[in-house]
């Protein structure tokens, strides 16, 4: 399949599938918005003391940290539960989110190192002039379905994600450039409005979400190519 295939497979993915997806991606959408408009809410400038600050936050302290550790558990487990997810739709069996996503946390742990590894990685990348991030990030990522479909850990996963995807390096780098920087570029336009209500938000975080779930989608591909014949 050449690169124009795949990138309009993606979308025709997404579109044909657009509640199931949707489904999978709310979660994160809803606890972003929250966590947003929660921080929008306490008020919080530049002009304000260190003291003020604080004073401010230790009312919610607990709640944010709540709402954090559920954010953290549910975005790790949002790696694994695309994978899980693509797969039933390939195969056209029957499937709830809850039980995707209690699945995928099931692996926190690996989904997690092998995303703090992977995002290091592609920090390192994007210091060394941006590009060389959205190399990194396309050639890891296939790790959350060798975590998923082949029980590998963290190391492992990233070195058979990277092994696998030698012979796809370039086309990986365009197709990850082209999702990732039109959300950067969005999120700037966006960001630049200097609006802060409910509707930006959500706009924002869906966004995010749905071109992580068609980058993906095109990882996952690559590892069924490989894979799962």
């Amino acid at each position: 399949m050449n690169f124009i295939n795949q990138l309009l497979s993606a979308l025709f993915f997404f579109k044909n599938n657009f509640l199931i997806l949707l489904n999978l991606c709310l979660p994160l959408i809803i606890i972003e918005v929250v966590a947003s408009l929660g921080i929008v809410n306490l008020g919080i400038n530049e002009t304000m003391s260190n003291d003020l600050v604080i004073e401010t936050i230790q009312p919610v302290a607990f709640p944010l940290l709540i709402l954090s550790l559920l954010s953290l558990i549910l975005t790790m487990a949002f790696y694994g539960a695309m994978m899980l997810t693509f797969k039933s739709i390939d195969d056209k069996t029957d499937f709830n989110i809850f039980n995707i996503y209690w699945a995928s946390i099931k692996k926190f742990f690996p989904l997690l190192w092998s995303t703090m590894l992977a995002s290091i990685a592609w920090a390192v990348g994007l210091i060394l002039l941006i590009l060389p991030g959205f190399y990194l990030f396309g050639r890891l990522g296939m790790y959350p379905a060798y975590i998923m479909f082949d029980n590998k850990g963290a190391i492992e996963s990233l070195s058979n994600a990277w092994n696998a995807s030698d012979q796809e390096g370039a086309r990986l780098f365009f197709l990850t450039t082209i999702f990732l920087g039109s959300q950067f570029l969005l999120g700037l336009i966006i960001g630049s409005l200097f609006i802060t209500n409910a509707v930006i938000f959500i706009v924002v975080a869906a966004l995010k979400y749905f071109t992580y779930v068609m980058l993906f989608y095109l990882y996952y591909t690559l590892y069924k190519s490989i894979h799962l014949k």
